[in-house]
C-alpha cells in the first residue's frame, strides 16, 4: 500500500516544482493545446472504440478548450498516459493525472500476501519510479510540468523515429544491458510473464510494444518499461 507520507512527499515535490518553474494549472495547459484538433481526434477515437474513448474524453476534458491554439496535438494514448505531439520540438508529451487508472504513472507494488501488483501511484511515487526508468535505459525523460495543485503531471521524450523489435531481438537486448528473465510471484500475467531483473531493480511490461528500432543508428530504446525495486 502506498506509504502514509505520501502526501506529505507530494505536497514537497509541488514545492519544488514552484521553486524552479515548473508548474501550471489546468487552463495553463489547456492554452498549449490545439483545441480544435484534440476534440476531432477525441471523437475519431470514440468512434472507432467508444468504451476507451469515454475514458480517454473524461481525463482529458478539465484541461480541453476547443477554442485554443497551441501546438500540442493529441496522438492518442493508453490507460496510463494521454499523448501529445509537439512536431517544432519533437517531443511526445505525457500527460498523466487522475482519474485515470494508471493515476500519476502504475507503480510496482506487493499487496497483503506478499504477491507483486501495480498500482496507480501518486505524484512523488510515479515520479520517482519514472527518474529510475530514466537511470537505467537513458531514454530523455524529462519533467514538463507539475499541477499547481499537484493534480497532474507532464512528461516529455524525445520522438524516436523507429520500428518496434521483434521479441527474440529485445530478449537479447535486455540480457546484454544485464537483466534476467524473473516470474515473480503474481496474480497479473503481465508481471509473471513479462518482469525483467538486475540485482535490487525490476522492469515489468517489457514486450515490443515498449521499445523501439531507432532509424538513426538501428539501437534498441525503452520508452515505457514500468520500473521497481525490491526492497
Amino acid at each position: 500500500m502506498p506509504p502514509k507520507s505520501s502526501a506529505s512527499r507530494d505536497s514537497r515535490v509541488t514545492q519544488w516544482a514552484a521553486d524552479h518553474r515548473q508548474v501550471g494549472s489546468k487552463v495553463d495547459f489547456a492554452q498549449r493545446l490545439e483545441g480544435s484538433q484534440v476534440g476531432f481526434e477525441l471523437m475519431e477515437i470514440f468512434r472507432e472504440t467508444p468504451e476507451f474513448g469515454r475514458s480517454l474524453a473524461t481525463r482529458i476534458e478539465p484541461f480541453l478548450n476547443d477554442q485554443t491554439e497551441g501546438t500540442l496535438r493529441l496522438l492518442g494514448g493508453g490507460g496510463e498516459a494521454i499523448v501529445f505531439g509537439e512536431p517544432d520540438l519533437q517531443f511526445a508529451i505525457k500527460l498523466l493525472a487522475p482519474p485515470g487508472k494508471g493515476a500519476f504513472g502504475w507503480v510496482l507494488d506487493r499487496d497483503a500476501r506478499q504477491r507483486w501488483i501495480i498500482r496507480g501511484g501518486g505524484l512523488s511515487e510515479a515520479l520517482e519510479r519514472f527518474a529510475w526508468f530514466e537511470e537505467l535505459f537513458d531514454s530523455g525523460l524529462e519533467l514538463d510540468q507539475i499541477g499547481s495543485a499537484g493534480d497532474f503531471l507532464v512528461l516529455k521524450q524525445p520522438f524516436i523515429a523507429g520500428s518496434h523489435p521483434d521479441e527474440s531481438t529485445l530478449h537479447q537486448w535486455m540480457h546484454a544491458q544485464g537483466w534476467e528473465h524473473w516470474s515473480p510471484t503474481s496474480d497479473l500475467a503481465m508481471i509473471a510473464n513479462l518482469t525483467w531483473r538486475k540485482g535490487p531493480w525490476i522492469a515489468t511490461d517489457v514486450r515490443p510494444e515498449n521499445a523501439l528500432v531507432a532509424e538513426a543508428d538501428g539501437m534498441i530504446r525503452a520508452i515505457d518499461f514500468i520500473i521497481g525495486k525490491v526492497e
